[in-house]
Formats: C-alpha cells, sequence, structure tokens
C-alpha cells in the first residue's frame, strides 16, 4: 500500500513538472518569436562564416604555388560545370561552402551564392591587402530597390577573415550605385 502510493506520487510529481516546462516554453514561443528568429539567424551566420574560413584555408593551400585563382565574379553559366567558376577552381571543397545559409533558395539550387573579387585573380597573396573581400553574398550587387535586400552579408578578405557585415565595402557601394543609376536611365 504504501509502495502504491509513492508511486502515484512520484508520476503525479513528473506529470506537473512536464505541463509546467510546456507551458512555459509556449509562452516564450508565444512572447518572443523574434528571439527564436534571431537564434536562427545567429546560428546561420556561424555556418556561413565557418564555410567561408574553410574556403579559404583551401585557397591558402593551392595559392602556395599559383596565387589567386583566375574566376569569373560570378560564372556566367552552371557554377558546378563553368571552368571559371571558383567552386570548380578551389581544389577539394565540398559544394555546400559555396552556398550562404542566408541566400534566397534559387541561388542556393545553383551551387553558388557569392561573388569573387576578380581583381585579385592571379595575384599572389602578398601583393593583395588583407582588408580586400575575396567573397561576398552575390545579392550584395542586386541593384533593384525593389528586391528586399537581407540585413548581413557574408563575406571573406584576403587576410583570412571572415564575417557578416551590415555595412557593404565602399567598392561594392559604388557598383550599386551605378547599376541603379543605369536601371534609371533605362526606365
Amino acid at each position: 500500500m504504501l509502495l502504491a502510493r509513492s508511486r502515484r506520487k512520484a508520476l503525479g510529481f513528473a506529470l506537473i513538472e512536464i505541463l509546467t516546462v510546456t507551458s512555459i516554453i509556449s509562452g516564450l514561443q508565444s512572447q518572443s518569436s523574434g528571439t527564436f528568429r534571431y537564434a536562427i539567424s545567429k546560428a546561420n551566420e556561424i555556418v556561413g562564416i565557418n564555410n567561408l574560413k574553410q574556403v579559404y584555408l583551401l585557397l591558402q593551400a593551392q595559392m602556395i604555388t599559383e596565387g589567386y585563382p583566375k574566376a569569373a565574379f560570378y560564372p556566367k553559366g552552371d557554377p558546378k560545370t563553368d571552368p571559371q567558376s571558383i567552386v570548380r577552381l578551389v581544389q577539394g571543397a565540398p559544394p555546400q561552402l559555396f552556398v550562404s545559409p542566408f541566400a534566397p533558395p534559387a541561388l542556393k539550387e545553383k551551387g553558388l551564392t557569392y561573388a569573387w573579387n576578380d581583381t585579385v585573380n592571379g595575384k599572389q597573396p602578398d601583393a593583395v591587402p588583407g582588408n580586400t573581400w575575396l567573397m561576398i553574398d552575390v545579392v550584395a550587387f542586386v541593384a533593384d530597390p525593389k528586391i528586399e535586400r537581407p540585413s548581413k552579408y557574408l563575406v571573406l578578405y584576403a587576410n583570412g577573415k571572415a564575417e557578416a557585415v551590415t555595412t557593404l565595402p565602399a567598392d561594392i557601394v559604388k557598383a550599386v550605385k551605378e547599376a541603379q543609376e543605369k536601371l534609371k536611365e533605362k526606365e
């Protein structure tokens, strides 16, 4: 009899704990869905930065003898097969390293969501200033103001630093403004 009563108490206590935790979590979820979005965004940012750092390590190994690869800014054809695609030119790189977690689904399907800074093509690493961007989310170059832009862009620099930035490098801002002016002229 004593055993049965303590067993019921233990079961009842566990049920109360489960109900309490469930109510707390559901309350948090309904009150702060922005917090969950922030956590997911931060996790994607970390994944993207780590992917870019891995690309840099692979580039370093390749640059010892050859300098920076001679890649297209963004391939005209299929990034997976175009011989000028950075995806093809970085030897030993898994394809997922070239896909930003922040990219639109259509770009993700292409297998490349970054633009390559083709001004560094063929140069030796010591000839390029460390703060020069090597790769950046290609959506940074979207000139159409009607298209929604992300709040952050993933960038890989010549010194190996990878980060998520809210402010684009000056040369990109200039290029986008020039493209926007050309769009206005066409209208």
